[in-house]
């Protein structure tokens, strides 16, 4: 009878705190923001328990309140019982529904105020109305929104989010240690998933040090193509999937991701006379971040397998008349140990595909990504391409197009020690350039220039192999490599004439050895 009237007596003392407790909460933790503000709807207390709830809180930027930086459907601060008992004072958190929405006037206003992110009073906010070291913090189906005029069909979105971090209340620890168990699962972009499992240090200064095991499965990258067209890039689809370790702290970083694979990926780089000053920026935007990282001291940055499997790259060029797209189709490629140190060896590349859709094409090679001057190698093998596939970039280049053909070549290339060596052999079999239908109604004179150099080609054309073929020997500086043009004329008539010029690699490719260095002269016997 007693402990009912006590509980009921309970519950009518929460229902009067809760009007002036609401105020209060959201009344000092206003107070310990700086520039934004919270509104809280409503506070339940539990005294009964030793705990309380803050319902359907929401979170504005000062100078752009709309959409609210964050909404929450709960805060629940509660004691931990089982330290209570052991005269220790300890508590819990657990955060309902967290919706943050974030857009480009928001990030904006953050990157250009002098105030930064860890000063904003985020967490003098949450000490201020639940004054004691937390234990573990929870997370519940939890959302992160970016939108913008460019991702409004397709939002770039977090959802499904559920965390939970452990002995958040650690004591100070030594560097490298992580004494606070943390793991988080969620969905991004809709479909894909993303998974955290690690440990952090909460108390690490001047911000929190956390590693472990990243995971992403599937993710679609069809939300990235906005900021993607930024850089001159049109996507379509992809999947991306990665697993790998991570380690932030304030001394170093480090991402050495196992394996990053690209599925079902569209890519073209669209160049034009409007874009040509940006993507001279975007270069040296480029070169300036690899020089950041390149051997940077306290990061390292390592994949061991970079795979991209049935995709599609290409090169669109409209800064020219006719407009013309060269593309890789069914393309794979694998690139193994690729990283920003030296001491972690050169990286292997090897990849397939097929070139305009009908030419089999092999590439691979190896080079060292920290080298400097550039230490490279290239083999590249493509076979039987169509010639009418490339008409719109021999209109634009060479003023001229061809009505059947098919374009074969062979190249390998050394560059070491700022010099390249190599060779390029371009063979075009069943070469047609006059075709009476495709050139009807052209100028006179351009139907005599096609004719001429149809009699070039049967003139150079191997009657054997069927073939015009030649070798382009290059060899030099690599600011002034070299080639000669007696020899590829002699090769392209020696093709034709007597001994034809086959498909393949050469049988003994020119190569060159780096020059030793100088010894030092033995010093002379008295």
């Amino acid at each position: 009878m007693l402990a009912g009237v006590l509980l009921v007596a309970l519950v009518f003392v929460d229902a009067l705190l809760a009007g002036p407790m609401r105020a209060w909460a959201e009344r000092t933790m206003n107070a310990n923001l700086n520039g934004y503000t919270v509104r809280i709807a409503r506070v339940r207390p539990h005294l009964w328990r030793l705990a309380f709830e803050l319902d359907n809180l929401v979170l504005v930027q000062n100078t752009h309140p709309e959409p609210p930086v964050a909404e929450f459907g709960a805060l629940e601060f509660s004691l931990v019982w089982s330290e209570l008992l052991r005269f220790k004072v300890a508590g819990t958190l657990t955060i309902q529904r967290p919706a943050l929405h974030i857009n480009l006037d928001q990030i904006e206003e953050e990157a250009q105020s002098h105030v930064s992110l860890k000063d904003r009073g985020w967490q003098k906010a949450v000490e201020s109305i639940f004054p004691v070291k937390l234990d573990q913090v929870k997370v519940v189906d939890g959302s992160l929104l970016y939108l913008s005029s460019g991702t409004a069909t397709k939002p770039l979105r977090l959802t499904k989010v559920s965390m939970l971090a452990k002995n958040v209340r650690n004591i100070a620890a030594a560097k490298g240690t992580y004494p606070s168990p943390v793991s988080l699962d969620g969905v991004l972009f809709d479909t894909g998933t993303i998974s955290f499992k690690g440990a952090a240090d909460f108390l690490r200064e001047p911000y929190v040090a956390a590693q472990g095991e990243l995971r992403l499965d599937k993710v679609p990258l069809d939300r990235l193509d906005p900021l993607a067209q930024e850089y001159q890039l049109q996507t379509t689809g992809g999947l991306l999937s990665l697993n790998g370790s991570v380690e932030y702290t304030p001394e170093s970083q480090l991402a050495h991701f196992k394996e990053v694979l690209f599925d079902k990926l569209k890519v073209d780089y669209v160049t034009s006379k409007a874009t040509k000053a940006i993507e001279k920026v975007h270069g040296k935007q480029a070169l300036k971040l690899a020089k950041k990282v390149r051997n940077a001291p306290r990061m390292l940055l390592k994949v061991d397998a970079l795979k991209l499997t049935h995709s599609q790259l290409g090169f669109v060029n409209e800064g020219v008349s006719p407009s013309y797209r060269l593309f890789m189709a069914d393309m794979s490629l694998t690139l193994k140990n690729l990283s920003n140190q030296a001491d972690q060896g050169s990286s292997d590349f090897q990849a397939r595909g097929s070139f305009m859709g009908s030419g089999t094409t092999v590439v691979s090679g190896a080079f060292r990504s920290t080298a400097t001057p550039a230490d490279a190698t290239v083999q590249l093998k493509l076979d039987d391409a169509r010639l009418v596939d490339l008409n719109g970039m021999l209109r634009t280049h060479a003023d001229v197009d061809v009505a059947d053909g098919l374009f074969s070549v062979y190249t390998e290339m050394t560059v070491r020690n700022q010099r390249i060596e190599g060779y390029i052999k371009p063979l075009i079999k069943n070469l047609k350039i006059y075709d009476r239908q495709k050139d009807q109604g052209k100028p006179f004179g351009k139907r005599v220039k096609l004719h001429v150099l149809q009699f070039f080609a049967g003139l150079f054309k191997n009657h054997d192999s069927k073939a015009v073929a030649t070798v382009i020997r290059i060899s030099g500086s690599t600011h002034d490599p070299q080639t000669s043009e007696w020899e590829i004329i002699r090769k392209l008539i020696g093709n034709g004439l007597s001994r034809a010029i086959l498909p393949g690699f050469l049988v003994e490719p020119r190569t060159f050895e780096p020059p030793k260095p100088r010894l030092p002269p033995k010093p002379v016997q008295p």
